[in-house]
């Protein structure tokens, strides 16, 4: 039977035909309304509220509506009260912390987005109009330019919450971290350092108990059966035992490793309170590193770690047994290790894939250093991206992974110790391209790269209060005051170095003695404060 020619109204209705199966399929109601607008109003409705739509073109409320409106509605109303409370980035990252409140808002960004689509796709399907094929296209041109604006945010949302999610799994410790903490100086360098400097004898029967880690950020610590000796006025038995000191790892990841050597070794130490920060950098061929006294790592090396400090971690890691047995028993080790060089707790560590990095940077746009001179390249990092030049220039660079990683590594240029100081020039620059905007058009590939670039013991729901840390921290200066010691020559000897002194430049860079305003005239000069970070870029 053919269909009867559409009314003068086949705009606002669907036709009448005498075919019941179109009248079922297309026409549940009377007075439903069609037509290119209908269809776009119906679909941009629905994008904002499930159900709107469907009112709008007066179609007939199946259960199917009503049920993609109540989803949305609670989905909305979870999303709300999880959100409310964001008024800072603490707050934003004590939700990302919270792994069960964080999966909730991607779950509530996933029905939302399909609820809103099904919706949309619904009723601009029922309100299509049917007149030509050319007005057919227009409405489906239309209601997909609406349906993508309106649902494509929200499944991009999700998917960030997802990936995220991921990268943080990866990436953060669940469980709480175990401070390392130091124990006594070998005796034979405390005696000799005592006698230069005019110390009275350290009694070893006398003992004293470290402080608790900073409340801020204090993880649950497992102190070791060692007792830390009392010292003179002159020399704490510990300090920085108020701060938060983080271990910060690089190295260069191989086939089937995870980074071979730990080339570059960073103490970072911030006062939670002030946010005062300070960075203390260990020489990769640091011989003799020292462990805290009673442990299995003491036992095995008594006379100091037989090979250079940056082979730690991937021997622990093949006898796991002398760091606690886990995972990151390579990185614990090297947390006992600096603990008891620097005389002061370390309370997390950060491991860096050197080649991973490269990702981080290119996501975040490539960073700005300011050379200071020229440098010869090493050659083309394993697996570069391109090739890098035969020289990096002096001056002002902007530069992507491959090349900041090629720049970071060079030691032809000079030594292992200016290469030191060309690492944390780079971290630096990392930091300050690490801006919201660089953020969040970089997230996809920057959780990416994060998660395949970087291991930590800080666990997880602790992250809230990292970032009030990073909120003092830029109040206070941020990377314009952060002060630096470099234990290397000529300040200190990689092999034939002393413990005693190792702790008195330690305690200095962590707690610098004040200066006076007005010295009297007679009094000798003030020693120079400790560099700055940025005093080497």
């Amino acid at each position: 039977m053919r269909r009867p020619a559409p009314s003068s109204a086949g705009n606002n209705d669907l036709t009448t035909g005498s075919d019941p199966a179109d009248e079922q399929v297309m026409s549940p109601s009377a007075n439903l309304r069609s037509g290119v607008r209908a269809c776009a109003a119906a679909a941009l409705l629905s994008v904002v509220l499930p159900g709107a739509g469907h009112l709008a073109i007066r179609a007939r409320f199946r259960a199917a509506v009503l049920a993609a409106g109540l989803l949305n509605l609670l989905a909305t109303i979870a999303l709300m009260v999880t959100l409310v409370t964001v008024r800072d980035r603490m707050a934003l990252a004590e939700i990302v912390a919270d792994r069960a409140r964080f999966i909730g808002v991607g779950a509530s960004l996933v029905v939302l987005a399909c609820t809103r689509l099904w919706s949309a796709l619904d009723s601009a399907w029922q309100a299509r109009p049917t007149t030509s094929t050319a007005l057919r296209l227009a409405a489906a041109f239309t209601t997909a330019l609406v349906v993508v604006g309106g649902v494509a945010p929200l499944a991009v949302a999700a998917d960030y919450v997802w990936h995220t999610d991921r990268a943080l799994e990866q990436v953060f410790g669940t469980d709480d971290a175990i401070t390392a903490y130091p124990g006594s100086v070998a005796p034979d360098h405390e005696t000799t350092r005592n006698a230069t400097l005019g110390f009275d004898p350290v009694s070893p029967a006398t003992t004293t108990t470290a402080a608790e880690p900073p409340s801020i950020v204090a993880p649950t610590s497992t102190r070791p059966a060692t007792t830390v000796p009392a010292t003179t006025t002159t020399l704490p038995p510990m300090v920085a035992e108020h701060r938060v000191n983080v271990l910060l790892l690089g190295g260069d990841a191989g086939p089937g490793r995870w980074s071979l050597r730990t080339d570059s070794m960073i103490v970072v130490s911030i006062d939670p309170v002030t946010g005062d920060t300070a960075m203390i950098s260990v020489p990769r061929n640091l011989t003799r590193l020292p462990f805290p006294p009673g442990t299995a790592l003491a036992q095995r090396y008594p006379r100091g770690f037989t090979d250079i400090a940056n082979a730690v971690y991937p021997i622990v890691n093949q006898h796991r047994e002398l760091a606690g047995g886990g995972d990151d028993a390579g990185a614990q080790a090297v947390k006992l290790g600096m603990a008891q060089l620097l005389g002061m707790p370390i309370h997390y560590y950060v491991l860096v894939d050197m080649r991973g990095f490269v990702d981080v940077v290119d996501a975040l746009g490539g960073i700005d250093l300011n050379v200071p001179r020229r440098v010869p390249s090493p050659g083309n990092p394993a697996d570069a991206k391109h090739d890098v030049p035969a020289w990096i220039e002096a001056g002002q660079q902007h530069m992507d992974g491959t090349l900041a990683l090629t720049y970071a590594r060079s030691r032809s240029a000079d030594s292992d110790y200016q290469r030191m100081a060309r690492q944390r020039c780079v971290l630096g620059a990392i930091a300050t391209a690490a801006t919201p905007a660089a953020l969040a058009t970089g997230v996809p590939e920057l959780v990416g790269a994060f998660g395949d670039a970087v291991r930590t013991d800080i666990p997880r729901d602790r992250l809230g209060e990292f970032a009030q840390l990073i909120d003092r921290f830029s109040a206070a200066g941020g990377l314009q005051a952060v002060r630096t010691l470099h234990l290397a020559p000529p300040l200190i000897s990689n092999r034939s170095w002393d413990a005693l002194e190792v702790r008195l430049l330690v305690a200095d860079v962590i707690s610098p003695a004040p200066v006076a305003a007005n010295p009297a005239p007679a009094s000798p000069a003030p020693a120079p404060p400790a560099p700055v970070l940025t005093t080497g870029c």
